[in-house]
């Protein structure tokens, strides 16, 4: 697009709209019609030079208005009747702005809900896991036992192994710790933190409560 052009488009916004202007809003309104920000600038400071548009400043604020030599005075019914015009177009600039809202809503709704393919493939899923579900549930009702003895007692034995390494770890830990720990000044917890130590707590491991699932028999 051609400097020219770029004055023209200017000049026009401001004219039509015959109010002032800051170098953003045209910047803003020229982005509409594809004119880059240096272009908007340039056709601004040409059109100011060749006095199509008058800068004023209020301030630390630069405005831009049309020259309002030749403009029709109008009366004061003509500028009721005007500014009644501007509200309700007004009004139903900022409805319609609602409704592009809730459009806008609906479309980011549509395109996050699931493809008919997606809705297929969970619906057999969860299809064939109530079926297992309700399975196994007719076997406990039935009183069927659904682990053997020899595979109970061999989960027992795996778990009764990790707890007994989970306590020589633990203890190990503990036992380096407070050697080194009377050295250290902090609470405990920091330098847990700084020293990227992870506690059972931290890691939401309790062996009490692992201890519970073995028989009573079996507990240490």
């Amino acid at each position: 697009m051609t400097s020219q052009s770029a004055e023209a488009q200017i000049e026009r916004i401001v004219r039509d709209q015959n109010r002032p202007f800051g170098l953003q809003q045209l910047v803003d309104l020229g982005a509409t019609t594809g004119l880059k920000k240096a272009q908007v600038s340039k056709a601004v400071d040409a059109l100011v030079a060749e006095g199509k548009i008058i800068s004023k400043e209020f301030g630390k604020t630069k405005l831009f208005i049309p020259p309002q030599t030749g403009l029709k005075v109008l009366s004061k019914e003509e500028f009721d009747s005007k500014k009644a015009s501007v509200k309700q177009l007004q009004e139903q600039c900022q409805k319609e702005a609602t409704e592009v809202k809730q459009l806008e809503a609906e479309l980011a709704q549509l395109r996050s809900a699931l493809s008919e393919e997606e809705i297929s493939r969970q619906t057999a899923e969860l299809t064939k896991k109530l079926s297992d579900d309700e399975s196994k549930l007719r076997l406990l009702k039935a009183g069927t036992v659904l682990i053997t003895a020899e595979e109970r007692q061999a989960v027992e034995k795996r778990l009764l192994t990790n707890l007994e390494w989970w306590r020589k770890r633990r203890a190990m830990f503990k036992s380096i710790w407070s050697v080194l720990s009377e050295s250290l000044d902090g609470k405990q917890s920091e330098l847990f933190e700084e020293a990227g130590v992870e506690t059972d707590e931290a890691a939401g491991a309790d062996m009490a409560e692992a201890e519970r699932l073995l028989p009573k028999k079996r507990r240490m």
